[in-house]
């Protein structure tokens, strides 16, 4: 099993560096932290499937290419003809933005909450 995880974490390597990205870009584009993308990398983490196929999508690879032949060792072979890649595959950035939204909404409801407390703190009661 081990070995399966060393060759999977080569074979994300290097199809993250094939895109051109450092572990932390890439990391930041699939909604990982970087050092789990550096242990599965290093064939340390025991990947779980949701996250294998969060991988395979922004690696723009199929699960089963991702996958294939991996027990041999040997490079996947896709039947799928190459796509022309471009330096930011735009299904790429409409990830990056999803996640940006949502990190924002969240940074958004904790200032509302923070104001809110800090108004509560700061009324006083008013004495006649």
């Amino acid at each position: 099993m081990k070995d399966l995880l060393i060759l999977l974490g080569k074979r994300v390597q290097k199809l993250r560096a094939a895109k051109g990205w450092s572990q932390e870009e890439f990391a930041h584009v699939a909604g990982f932290h970087r050092t789990y993308i550096g242990q599965i990398e290093r064939g340390e983490k025991n990947i779980g499937f949701s996250n294998l196929v969060k991988l395979a999508g922004v690696l723009d690879v199929t699960l089963s290419d991702l996958l294939m032949r991996l027990e041999e060792g040997g490079p996947p072979q896709s039947n799928r003809a190459p796509r022309a890649r471009k330096q930011h595959d735009s299904r790429v950035d409409l990830l990056a933005i999803q996640r940006l939204v949502k990190r924002l909404e969240h940074q958004r409801a904790e200032m509302d909450r923070t104001i809110r407390l800090l108004g509560e703190v700061t009324s006083q009661p008013k004495v006649d």
